[in-house]
């Protein structure tokens, strides 16, 4: 069972951390964590159900809440699109609408401070 945990702290968030958190309630197969969220491999769907109850939520980080749900796949025939040089006063309903007038947007996040790698 893949698990999404969001509003993870990457860079201070090791995947041992984070693998030790979820242990109790199953086991863990993987932990990856990127810089803002990580995805949890647990065995059995029972512990994972029961990890997902109980630690979303919970606050790894002081302030930080952990999102922690059931991972979704991205539907078929969609594309994510890296938009980079983004004004920091720009919201995401201003960048889905500007997209939007090319169709439909099923997600938009602008992400404060991200610096791509390998350019």
């Amino acid at each position: 069972m893949k698990i999404f945990v969001g509003n993870v702290d990457g860079a201070d968030t090791a995947p041992e951390e984070l693998a030790a958190l979820f242990a109790p309630y199953g086991t863990v197969m993987s932990c990856a964590v990127m810089k803002q969220f990580a995805f949890v491999h647990m065995r059995e769907s029972a512990g994972a159900l029961r990890a997902i109850e109980a630690l979303h939520g919970h606050e790894l980080r002081p302030g930080r809440a952990l999102v922690v749900e059931m991972s979704r796949p991205r539907p078929l025939n969609t594309w994510k699109i890296f938009v980079g040089n983004v004004s920091a006063a720009c919201t995401s309903q201003e960048l889905r609408s500007l997209f939007e007038r090319r169709g439909r947007v099923i997600e938009c996040d602008v992400v404060k401070g991200m610096v791509p790698t390998g350019v």
